[in-house]
């Protein structure tokens, strides 16, 4: 049997081999040793068959017993005790000028050392910072840094919706979430406060349904793209453009010329004549994708024989070189002359000569 566990001390979560003697349930506090010995509390979270590849497995921490009524009683007040150690630790921030947000403050069950955990944008230098912390408080100091996300795991709160972050509830592993997923459903236009959590990065929601909206847009034309319907539209209309997309209901809205605009089904389009002009890599990638599968007689005629010529104008803008001797008046630079001798193969006499004597 393996037991997932949340360590207090390190904010973390781990996975450990149960004896076939030991009785632990589900939701209980633990005391547990780490590798150099030092107890810490913990709370079985789940039992599991075997060990899974998500949580890391420590072989070397060791199951101590049941956390005990004096235990808890010496975690409580190691959090007091934490809460103070915060408060030091943020003077002394402040003292350095250093760029770090320390939160929280974690001793071990014995008191011999002191876990602290804190937010920064950048690399932080905290050399000075540890020393005097060591000195102050007298214990083993441990700097933590963590994302932003972690710390919303963390600290916990609600979100927009108005339920409990679901980071800090039903979400076990902090998955990435993409600007790819925002774009598949159409919600680039809400703009980032509307797309951004609590932590100030992309809501974990926006990854519930992105599978979903990205099969159902799989038939569909990508906005701004040149369609043509399998019926005319407004009696004359066959070709528009389209404008927006409902991709739960499947239907296209298309402008289809002089500001009429129509919502058909996707079965109304017949194809897609011109993609819409995107200059990114990926959109490249696509134009080229678009091509391969056969459908270039989409772009425009005059788009394929575009040919580079030089620009002629009345004036030259090339400034003048001044007459050398033997030299005739030349605009710009001219490749050197060849002697006539150059076209047989044979070295003329003045070249010889030049190389020859290269300081005249």
């Amino acid at each position: 049997m393996i037991a997932k566990i949340f360590d207090f001390y390190d904010l973390g979560i781990f996975e450990n081999p149960l004896k076939e003697d030991d009785k632990f349930g589900e939701g209980e506090m633990i005391v547990f040793k780490d590798e150099e010995g030092t107890e810490a509390m913990g709370k079985i979270l789940c039992l599991l068959e075997k060990k899974s590849d998500k949580e890391p497995y420590k072989e070397g921490f060791k199951i101590v017993r049941k956390a005990t009524a004096h235990d808890l009683q010496k975690f409580e007040a190691n959090k007091e005790r934490g809460d103070d150690a915060i408060n030091t630790c943020n003077s002394l921030v402040n003292k350095y000028f250093l760029n770090m947000y320390p939160f929280y403050a974690c001793y071990s069950l014995d008191g011999a050392k002191l876990n602290i955990v804190f937010t920064a944008d950048d690399r932080v230098d905290f050399r000075d910072l540890v020393k005097d912390l060591a000195k102050s408080l007298q214990k083993q100091i441990h700097l933590k840094q963590i994302g932003p996300r972690d710390k919303a795991k963390i600290v916990g709160g609600f979100g927009r919706c108005g339920r409990p972050l679901c980071c800090k509830g039903i979400l076990s592993n902090l998955e990435s979430v993409t600007m790819e997923m925002v774009r598949v459903q159409s919600l680039e236009g809400k703009g980032s406060a509307k797309l951004s959590g609590a932590c100030g990065k992309l809501l974990c929601c926006l990854k519930y349904e992105a599978e979903a909206y990205k099969e159902f847009r799989s038939g569909l034309p990508a906005i701004g793209s040149t369609v043509k319907l399998k019926k005319p539209a407004l009696g004359v209309h066959d070709e528009g453009v389209v404008v927006s997309l409902d991709i739960l209901n499947k239907k296209v809205k298309v402008n289809v010329g002089n500001r009429d605009w129509i919502t058909v089904d996707a079965s109304a389009i017949g194809k897609v004549l011109k993609k819409p002009l995107d200059t990114s890599p990926r959109g490249r990638y696509e134009k080229e994708e678009f091509v391969a599968n056969g459908e270039e007689g989409a772009m425009d005629e005059g788009e394929k024989n575009v040919t580079s010529e030089p620009m002629s104008s009345g004036r030259s803008n090339e400034k003048s070189v001044p007459e050398r001797d033997g030299e005739p008046k030349t605009g710009g630079k001219s490749a050197p002359k060849q002697d006539d001798d150059s076209k047989t193969g044979e070295k003329s006499p003045h070249s010889a000569a030049k190389v020859s004597n290269p300081k005249k």
